[in-house]
């Protein structure tokens, strides 16, 4: 291996959610979004894989949690309670002859098992700053909380079943009732593999 090779920066995309304070649904909006702007979409959306995460082998991943709300309904910011990424592995071989054999139980190294609970440590950023998030209404208020670690993926190729939960306390101004909230979303991830885009 060689010194360039060494110091050569790994792969490293963002898991953006998103969601409004006052969304009738629980889904969190979720993209992938890869720093270089050379490599392939991270969500396909053609072929096998469409509305998945594809996750490149090695790749390091920061998580950043967006919420908008209403300044006329007096949307103030967000604090998450708890979150946790739950992953259930896919058959990765299978066939006559052959020993049936699942992806690992999650593609996060940091992770032993199939539950990751993320360590609740953040830091929020109000109205737009550095969040790529522009207002669709003049008083909308944006607050993005951005995660101070990051996920490694693993060098194995896999599948899974990918599920997001976390809980979060809306407040709102003086004299407002905070509201406790759910969200989620539930795609298919895979780590490298056949029949992906490959990075």
């Amino acid at each position: 291996m060689s010194h360039t090779e060494i110091l050569k920066p790994r792969p490293h995309v963002t898991l953006k959610l998103s969601f409004d304070a006052d969304q009738n649904g629980s889904e969190l909006v979720h993209s992938l979004v890869a720093d270089n702007p050379g490599t392939p979409d991270p969500n396909p959306t053609h072929g096998p894989y469409a509305d998945s995460l594809y996750f490149a082998p090695g790749e390091q991943v920061s998580v950043q949690i967006t919420c908008s709300g209403s300044r006329a309904k007096r949307f103030d910011s967000f604090q998450i309670i708890d979150c946790v990424f739950i992953t259930r592995p896919q058959v990765v071989q299978r066939g006559r002859d052959l020993p049936t054999r699942y992806a690992a139980p999650s593609p996060f190294l940091q992770a032993i098992g199939a539950c990751f609970p993320m360590a609740l440590d953040f830091y929020a950023v109000a109205d737009n700053s550095g969040s790529g998030i522009e207002p669709i209404h003049t008083d909308e208020r944006i607050v993005t909380q951005y995660w101070k670690r990051t996920l490694d993926i693993g060098l194995t190729p896999g599948l899974w079943s990918l599920s997001f939960a976390m809980t979060v306390r809306i407040t709102r101004g003086l004299g407002s009732v905070d509201e406790i909230r759910v969200f989620s979303f539930d795609p298919e991830a895979e780590v490298g593999g056949a029949g992906t885009v490959k990075r």
